[in-house]
């Protein structure tokens, strides 16, 4: 039967041992500049941008699923003046997915305003906007969804020319 000073001894070597151990140095590879390369081939720079990225998740697959609100979700970021965009006639209206950060968003905003159809602004930064641009599969902002009267979508825009050129049906 062992006492516990044999028992102290033996921890005492294994955490000695343990100290000591090494493992295998592991290969990363991560795209860079349109191809993937291996993390440790990087130069300074690079490897400093390595570490400072950050991985984005989508919501789970309920959060996808489940029917927005149909309200735009706007910020204090963006103003009032911004929010009562002047709704026109027809039978369509432009869901517009913009941020308060995005220098393409004002060109956007200004050529929806144009149109002459209800526009629905719906800022991605806010958690509903965000769970809006997921269940539409919307990555990148300004996009504009074009929607017929019944919700179906017509098209899609991802600047002010295009914005334009999808109004009118090109």
């Amino acid at each position: 039967m062992r006492n516990l000073e044999d028992i102290e001894k033996d921890l005492e070597a294994a955490r000695q041992a343990l100290s000591r151990a090494e493992g295998t140095q592991a290969e990363v590879y991560s795209r860079i500049v349109g191809y993937y390369r291996s993390v440790r081939n990087w130069n300074k720079g690079k490897r400093e941008e390595y570490g400072e990225r950050k991985t984005f998740l989508f919501p789970a697959e309920e959060k996808k699923t489940r029917e927005w609100e149909g309200k735009p979700a706007f910020s204090p970021d963006i103003s009032p003046e911004e929010a009562d965009v002047p709704r026109g006639g027809g039978d369509g209206r432009l869901l517009l997915f913009v941020r308060p950060a995005c220098p393409s968003c004002p060109g956007a905003k200004d050529a929806a305003n144009r149109l002459g159809i209800p526009v629905d602004l719906v800022n991605a930064d806010t958690e509903a906007g965000m769970e809006e641009a997921a269940r539409r599969r919307v990555f990148s902002t300004p996009t504009a969804i074009l929607l017929a009267g019944d919700g179906k979508e017509l098209g899609r825009a991802f600047d002010a020319g295009s914005i334009r050129a999808l109004a009118a049906g090109e």
